[in-house]
């Protein structure tokens, strides 16, 4: 009798276990926003820790998952995009500029600087080339070294590269007398350095990106949008 009371005892243990633990089911199609997806990833990677989710099937709620970050992301940002272009029309009709990098600039890994000065002065915010493309133009002011070290920290997060023509240039100004190289007055560059996105040679560009300090002590960051054409007025 004990052995048989102990026999039902042990297996309600096992079966309200087994409840408390069970895993809950996963529905990629119910899931509406990011926060849900973000908190379903984690209970997949978390049971395939534990082992408690057969890999054949994970690997499916995985590939599901990818699609549906996807679609979530896709169907997100042109509407997010759509409302910071009306916040930006607003800023526009008060006349109010606030010098700071547009969106597409951000998502290529433009960043501003820290610790500077934004110069209003010579900055030129959202403007529209003679080509009808959307350029900016961000000049900070500040010491030389943190202006250095603020430049090598955005080409970083760009993805950006010392101009070539540029290091040349600097390193024969550094060594000759040569004070002009073409139409380069070498002079003047014996200090600070140029970022780009591109050579001089690439004709096929989407975004032209820059940073660069000049001998001046001045951080300019430059961004021109050749995906879209903007009217001329």
């Amino acid at each position: 009798m004990n052995k048989y009371l102990l026999g039902i005892i042990l297996s309600s243990v096992v079966l309200c276990w087994c409840q408390k633990n069970a895993i809950v089911p996963i529905d990629v199609h119910t899931i509406t926003d990011l926060a849900t997806l973000q908190q379903v990833i984690t209970q997949v990677s978390t049971e395939m820790n534990k082992w408690t989710l057969d890999i054949i099937k994970a690997e499916d709620l995985v590939n599901q998952l990818q699609q549906k970050y996807v679609d979530l992301t896709a169907n997100a940002q042109p509407a997010i995009e759509t409302q910071f272009a009306d916040i930006q029309k607003i800023f526009d009709q008060q006349a109010v500029k606030s010098y700071t990098l547009p969106l597409w600039a951000k998502r290529l890994g433009m960043i501003e600087p820290q610790w500077m000065n934004i110069d209003k002065t010579i900055s030129q915010q959202n403007y529209i080339t003679s080509g009808g493309y959307e350029s900016v133009i961000l000049v900070y002011t500040g010491a030389y070294q943190e202006a250095l070290q603020q430049a090598k920290l955005i080409a970083e997060k760009a993805h950006l590269h010392v101009d070539k023509a540029f290091q040349k240039a600097q390193s024969i100004a550094k060594i000759g007398d040569i004070q002009y190289i073409s139409w380069l007055d070498v002079g003047n560059i014996t200090q600070g350095i140029v970022y780009v996105n591109h050579d001089l040679t690439d004709t096929n560009v989407d975004y032209v990106l820059s940073v660069s300090v000049d001998q001046n002590w001045m951080l300019t960051l430059e961004a021109t949008n050749y995906m879209q054409t903007f009217p001329i007025k």
